[in-house]
């Protein structure tokens, strides 16, 4: 009896008490997802908008993706959140607007987080293994093309069925179980192609990453630290949507198949899959900190000239190198002396016999440090040295065959008044 109530296309009332205690995690899990993921759709918005107003930069395509990302999530959870409307009736009305609108959500929202999540893979692919990035136009022509994809699969769908395309599909409303052939191609098809690529493209990345690193690929030490940073890191993301996603998609393909799917597994399988907002939302925020707070590195990340690689900072201030501080009040007194030590992003400084150390701002400064010895009062010595920064890069032929090291100065200046 409880496997011909799934099957049925029909109102529902009133609900079964496992549906009804399933359908309560559903919502609970949705809403979190709703909540999260509106505060993080928020904060990058006033972000973008803040950074604009200060700037004539492009933005990050990285941070528009994410954004878009983002949007998709607050679609697919508002799909499972109507799960509480069931609740509130007892029932699941077939004809009222509810069921047309969470069936819009559920095939509007799965498919455009699948979409944008294999897009930053694809992105953060040919950005960190070749370099590659596409033109801002081209870049924003592909985002439309994506949502338009989106939307179309839905539209073609009501198109061909307008008056039964949504409704109850086992334990909420989506596409009528009549039209397997609408459910493949216009839905399951590209979640499937998703989630694979998404692991695949990912996956590569991460052996790229870790070959690299073994082999001291990048010339400087913070990029060295970032992508050590990515490589443990870049693994979860296909993990996480792929564990949200693949239970609602067997389940579906199995109920397609002929065979039984009871109200419970689909009940967990929309929890899992709902629950991609917050966990996206989680995921990004604590690998990609440093693009979410603002002021100082923050705010450069959000600036088109920095790649990909760039965002994985584990502190949204993290920097590298020495800073010396050296101050004196009056004669007789004993200067005091504060060395803070924030990274090693002095290792190839030192191997080339440099010196100095460096925690100069903006993402082509290497070295740097600052001495001052004041004194106040009668007889005391007032003396300010400033070095500001010096930076070396060393430049590798591909194949290794030739090298070229070169040295530039930024500013070196020095002044004593005594």
């Amino acid at each position: 009896m409880a496997d011909t109530l799934v099957s049925l296309p029909t109102t529902l009332a009133p609900l079964p008490p496992i549906l009804h205690r399933g359908l309560m995690a559903v919502a609970v899990c949705g809403f979190l997802s709703f909540l999260t993921s509106v505060a993080l759709f928020a904060r990058l918005a006033f972000r973008l908008v803040t950074w604009k107003r200060k700037s004539q930069a492009r933005v990050n395509q990285f941070i528009l993706l994410l954004f878009n990302l983002v949007f998709a999530d607050v679609q697919q959870s508002i799909a499972f959140l109507l799960n509480t409307d069931w609740l509130r009736r007892n029932a699941i009305d077939v004809a009222s607007p509810t069921c047309w609108a969470q069936g819009w959500f559920v095939s509007t929202g799965d498919l455009a987080s699948g979409v944008f999540t294999l897009a930053i893979a694809v992105h953060s692919f040919l950005d960190i293994v070749h370099d590659f990035r596409l033109g801002h136009r081209a870049f924003l022509a592909c985002v439309a093309v994506l949502w338009t994809f989106v939307y179309a699969c839905a539209l073609i769908g009501l198109a061909l069925h307008p008056a039964d395309f949504y409704v109850r599909a086992g334990a909420w409303c989506w596409i009528n179980a009549q039209y397997s052939r609408e459910r493949l191609w216009l839905h399951y098809l590209w979640v499937i192609i998703a989630e694979f690529g998404t692991l695949l493209i990912y996956a590569l990345t991460f052996l790229i990453l870790r070959r690299r690193v073994r082999e001291s690929f990048y010339t400087t030490s913070d990029t060295q630290l970032r992508a050590q940073s990515a490589a443990k890191l870049i693994i979860a993301y296909p993990i996480v949507y792929v564990l949200c996603t693949l239970p609602l998609v067997t389940a579906r393909l199995t109920a397609m198949a002929g065979a039984p799917v009871s109200f419970p597994a689909l009940c967990v399988a929309g929890a899992l899959i709902t629950s991609n907002g917050w966990l996206d939302v989680l995921l990004y925020t604590l690998t990609r900190r440093a693009i979410l707070s603002g002021g100082g590195p923050g705010d450069a990340l959000l600036d088109e000239r920095h790649r990909a690689l760039d965002t994985f900072r584990l502190r949204p201030d993290q920097a590298y190198g020495v800073t010396t501080t050296i101050e004196a009040s009056h004669v007789g007194r004993r200067p005091s002396s504060r060395h803070r030590r924030k990274g090693s992003g002095q290792q190839l400084g030192g191997a080339l016999g440099l010196g100095g150390g460096g925690g100069g701002g903006g993402p082509d400064s290497r070295t740097g440090s600052t001495e001052e010895l004041v004194g106040v009062g009668l007889g005391g010595v007032k003396t300010r040295t400033v070095v500001h920064t010096v930076v070396e890069s060393l430049e590798m032929d591909p194949v290794g065959a030739r090298g070229r090291t070169s040295f530039d100065t930024r500013s070196l200046k020095s002044g004593g008044d005594k």
